[in-house]
Formats: C-alpha cells, structure tokens, sequence
C-alpha cells in the first residue's frame, strides 16, 4: 500500500518515521506534499529524498492508495474532496475544519459518489467508540474539559490568558465544540472528533484551561444517555519538541494505517 502524506511538520515527519523503520506495517511512502521545501531539515532528506513536491498536481498524480492530512484545516479544505474523487481514502487529523458544514457536506458526497472513505482516527481522545455506539441511541449530555500546560497555548488565542496561569489554572474558555474548534484549531480538534461521533458540534459542551498543575494534556470525557453513563480522563503526553501535540495523536494514526491492513479488527 502506498501512502501520500500532506504536511510535513511534527506529526507528517513522525509517520513518515514510522513508514521508514516499519512500525506503521507493509506500506510505502509514495509521495509527500508540502509548501515550502526550505523547511524540510537535511536529517529529513533520506526520509523523503525524490519523494517531496510542492505540486498538489505531481502528487495527486503518483500512484498512491491513501493519502493522510497533516497540514491544517487549510489542507482539509484545498484536498479532502480532490482526493476522494481520485479514487483514494482520505484520512485526516484537522477535523476541526468540518465546523464548517458546507465543506462537511461537501466531503462526505464526494466520499460517497466516488465509493471510498473519509477517515476520522481517534487521535488524542480515546472513547469515540463508546459514543458513537452510545449514539444509537439518545445521549442526553457530552462534555469535553481540556487541560494544558500554560506552555501549550503559546502562540494561541490564550496565550494571554496562559499567563495569567503560572500559579492556579485558569479556564478561558467555555461554550460549544463548534465554538471551540473554530477559535483553537491546533489544540482541539478533538473536540470536533468527539462531536461527529456523538451529538454534535452544537450539543457537545467544551470548557478549556490553562493548568500549571498539569504536565500532560489532560482530557475529561463525561457523557450520559440510554446506555448509560461514562467518565473518562486521558492524560496524554505531549510529542517532543512540541506541546501543541499530543504523543497519541500520532500513534493513532500509526494505528490507522496498520488497521488498514488487518485481517482481524479488534473495536470496529
């Protein structure tokens, strides 16, 4: 199986680490697409070396299965419904895009009409599984709390409020997941994933601080229903070299891609 990777930033570089010692299964790294060559690091260049373009056109045109999105909720916009129309799954980490439901709409015809997938991995939140079962039937309530080092927000919208955090923590933010994943896009896009898998961006409630009694991001999933109740807290060590990352987020995707290749499939 061949494997296009959009984005080569912290999470890009790790899967494509991954590809290269074996770790993500019997795949290759057919082609990576990236804007701006001069970031790519000369410690990179075996990992990608005759691999990397800039030309969404010379990449959609090698020969590629399935094709991954590192790169923001700019790359979900400008590629998801290209790659599905070209006959390959799209699985994508920036699902804080689909606050915007056109684009939603958009994406899940063209999976449709062309017979494959938009995939969604679980990322930094574990738990998708029991809410989306749980969504059978009627889930009354689903809350998110996000907890971060004030470090993590650097660079953010809270950043200010993150330094008010240095001594108890401080909560900036609380409304819906909808609201949230469209003003912190690089720190809960999980919040989107949980919403498509249960009630919705518009039912799932989200509250967020900056916590300088926490070392790892720190996620409490509660949810009530039918089926009855669930709580659950992950406290997911950051990827290193970069806070805003949740380690697992990148080990789900490695999950995602030998899941592609299982013959037995435990959690479906």
């Amino acid at each position: 199986m061949n494997i296009g990777l959009i984005g080569f930033g912290t999470i890009g570089r790790a899967i494509a680490q991954a590809i290269h010692a074996g770790r993500a299964g019997q795949v290759e790294l057919g082609c990576v697409l990236v804007r701006d060559l001069n970031k790519i690091s000369s410690m990179d260049v075996g990992l990608v070396a005759g691999r990397i373009t800039t030309s969404a056109d010379q990449f959609f045109a090698a020969s590629l299965d399935v094709i991954i999105e590192a790169a923001g909720h700019a790359a979900v916009r400008q590629y998801a419904e290209r790659t599905l129309r070209s006959g390959r799954d799209f699985l994508m980490v920036s699902v804080g895009a689909f606050v915007d439901d056109e684009l939603l709409s958009c994406v899940k015809r063209a999976a449709a009409q062309s017979g494959r997938r938009l995939m969604i991995p679980s990322g930094a939140l574990g738990g998708l599984d029991a809410i989306s079962s749980a969504a059978i039937g009627a889930l009354k309530e689903v809350t998110l709390v996000v907890r971060k080092p004030p470090v993590a927000w650097k660079g953010t919208q809270a950043e200010e409020a993150a330094l008010r955090a240095a001594i108890e923590p401080v909560c900036f933010f609380e409304g819906t997941a909808r609201e949230a994943a469209a003003s912190y896009p690089q720190n809960v896009n999980v919040a989107a994933a949980l919403s498509l898998a249960g009630v919705g961006l518009d039912q799932t409630r989200v509250r967020i601080y900056a916590d300088p009694a926490v070392e790892h991001n720190t996620f409490e999933l509660q949810a009530r229903g039918d089926f009855g109740e669930i709580k659950l807290e992950l406290k997911n060590r950051p990827y290193p070299g970069n806070p805003k990352t949740g380690h697992l987020v990148v080990m789900s995707l490695i999950k995602a891609i030998r899941r592609l290749q299982d013959s037995v499939v435990v959690g479906f």
